[in-house]
């Protein structure tokens, strides 16, 4: 490869130094590059320049002597040791940039790993971990253990963290006990952290079967632990004698000589929670006393395991227009925390509202909206955020280009902010709406003017008139659809997903909208519906049991919206003793039944919902 002065200028692009350093950059790679064959190459008054111009920076001197340099291997040299530069300084892409430039045909193994060290650590900044593990393998580190303590600190916590993203969990595990042995006392805190957050990604299945097919105590002494706070996350006195007994077992362990931070609040959490609950709903609605009846499922099972519970007190939003007064009122009453209002505009009053004067949980929001008080925190099954959530699916799964299929319907309704949400985040994210549609119940005229299937057979009309003749065509659909987007009752979706098909479009993979399940196994209604993808509570898609078992039968429900809305009323309950537990990282999370629960930007409680599939007419969970 050859070093070029438009390489140079390329890279200095990304620097903010002084104007006169290209110029002096240009002056010397100008004198490098003018030299002739016939006639000894000059000395170059290399010193007399830098003295005589504008101080040049480290970065430029080694590009300009790598362009200089007489051999790829000292180009690569100069060439590593600036981008190495840049990535210290927090200029990622200007490190990407002069690594770039490096050509690695003629260099040693173990120039070539520190390369990749690097590469891999750009990478990691751009989210790509699929390219950091291909990067960081044994057969691109034959000589890893000639690696500096501080280069393979940096190549283990790389492949960790992109194995726990890639869901190799347990591979992730074995990397942070591996790495344990390299690290000072006072870096391992930051490992043990790491090693949780994947820990908590696991079920308890997959927990319960590492633990006992492990070979290595520690990987072993990690699982159990995880699988004591998962087991008990609903009773948090049940966890700390748990947690004592793990304690007991595993003295000697890494985990107990430095737990993890949540391991830690957990007990602080337990001493310092609320003894005293204001639950603000509207009990004239259906959707309040849902919500009501799931929390108080949740408070009565947890008093019949033993577990210590709150004084709950009610009060009826349906009977104030004032709601920050209701507030007050059951402040002065002795409330410690607050849960609700349900009603979107009264949390908007709330949000308004600089002196809450206690912790209070909404259970609804209004995004984008700021909160006068940092005791505001707002949880909701927001369409918005499943919308969200639909596009960023799609968009790992390798899509680029969608089509939207949506309720012809003009006025603001909840199809029209998930279809809205939708774009908004998919054009966010870089891909490209192709097509968008809408429908009352003439399904196969919308679709076919989806898939430009009117254009097909007008293109055969003309061919006919054009040669006088009968044609045989073959209707043709558009091909630029990665995926379609549907939002439908499932009604429409049972007519809509076989009209795909009978309309050229069955190979085109369909994301839909969680409206489309009905909440309930109807194998034979739902065939119609086998190979979308849609994603939805864990409580609604598991009904196997564990924790769903004793709410399902205290308050039966026979929809899939009134299921969300009692996984929903099941969290609020679970969540309130462990908001702090959710600010202690902001990798924190917890399994709730509405989706892994994490705290987000301005104290809202973000849900990451659960994907499945519809396979010969029945929920199947996907990875």
């Amino acid at each position: 490869m050859r070093y070029t002065w438009r390489m140079l200028i390329r890279a200095s692009t990304y620097r903010n130094h002084l104007a006169g350093s290209l110029c002096l950059t240009l002056t010397l790679l100008l004198a490098a590059c003018s030299s002739t064959p016939e006639s000894p190459r000059p000395a170059r008054p290399v010193a007399a320049e830098i003295e005589a111009g504008p101080e040049i920076s480290p970065v430029d001197d080694l590009l300009a002597r790598a362009a200089r340099a007489d051999d790829s291997v000292e180009a690569a040299r100069l060439f590593f040791n600036a981008a190495r530069l840049l990535w210290d300084e927090g200029d990622a892409a200007g490190a990407e940039e002069v690594l770039g430039f490096i050509d690695t045909e003629a260099l040693d193994p173990i120039r070539m790993e520190g390369i990749l060290l690097l590469r891999a650590e750009v990478a990691a900044t751009k989210g790509d971990q699929a390219l950091v593990l291909s990067m960081l393998n044994e057969e691109n580190f034959p000589t890893l253990e000639r690696l500096s303590d501080q280069q393979r600190i940096r190549f283990v916590d790389l492949r960790a963290t992109a194995l726990a993203d890639q869901g190799e969990v347990r591979l992730a595990v074995t990397e942070r006990v591996q790495l344990e042995r390299l690290l000072s006392p006072d870096q391992r805190g930051a490992n043990h952290e790491s090693l949780w957050q994947a820990l908590k990604t696991l079920s308890a299945t997959e927990l319960e079967t590492f633990a006992a097919n492990s070979t290595n105590d520690v990987e072993r002494g990690w699982y159990q632990l995880a699988l004591v706070t998962l087991t008990w996350s609903a009773d948090l006195d049940r966890q700390l004698v748990e947690l004592r007994r793990w304690r007991n077992d595993w003295s000697e362990h890494p985990a107990a000589l430095l737990p993890p931070r949540e391991i830690e609040l957990s007990e602080i959490v337990a001493q310092e929670r609320p003894t005293q609950v204001a639950l603000l709903l509207p009990l004239g609605d259906a959707a309040g006393l849902i919500v009501r009846d799931a929390f108080m499922s949740g408070y009565f099972n947890l008093l019949e395991l033993g577990g210590q519970v709150p004084d709950i007190r009610f009060y009826d939003t349906d009977e104030t227009t004032d709601i920050i007064a209701l507030h007050r009122q059951a402040r002065a009453e002795g409330a410690q925390m607050i849960i609700g209002p349900l009603v979107k505009q009264q949390v908007a009053q709330l949000q308004q509202e600089s002196d809450l004067g206690v912790p209070t949980l909404a259970l609804n929001n209004n995004e984008g909206q700021p909160t006068a008080s940092p005791l505001l925190y707002q949880f909701a099954l927001s369409p918005e955020s499943e919308a969200r959530q639909v596009a960023n699916k799609a968009w790992r799964d390798g899509h680029r280009n969608a089509a939207i299929l949506s309720p012809l319907d003009e006025a603001p309704s909840t199809f029209t902010r998930k279809r809205d949400s939708f774009v908004a985040e998919w054009e966010r994210l870089g891909g490209r709406i192709v097509a968008q549609d809408g429908y009352h119940e003439n399904y196969t005229d919308a679709i076919s003017g989806m898939l430009q299937l009117d254009a097909s057979n007008a293109r055969a009309a003309r061919v006919r008139e054009l040669i006088g003749r009968p044609i045989v065509s073959v209707q043709r659909r558009r091909q630029d659809i990665d995926f379609i987007y549907l939002l439908a009752q499932p009604g429409p979706a049972r007519q809509i997903v076989p009209s795909l098909a009978y309309l050229y479009a069955g190979d085109i993979p369909v994301y839909a909208s969680q409206d489309m399940y009905s909440g309930a196994p109807r194998p034979l209604e739902d065939r119609d519906l086998n190979g979308v993808i849609f994603g939805d509570s864990p409580w609604v898609l598991d009904t196997s049991g564990n924790a769903a078992d004793p709410a399902r039968q205290l308050f039966p429900t026979v929809t899939a919206f009134d299921m969300r809305l009692q996984a929903f009323g099941l969290d609020a309950f679970r969540l309130y003793p462990r908001l702090r537990l959710l600010e202690s990282s902001p990798d924190a999370k917890m399994p709730g039944e509405s989706g892994v629960l994490r705290l987000g930007p301005n104290r809202n409680i973000e849900r990451e919902l659960s994907w499945a599939t519809i396979t010969e007419g029945l929920v199947q969970i996907l990875e």
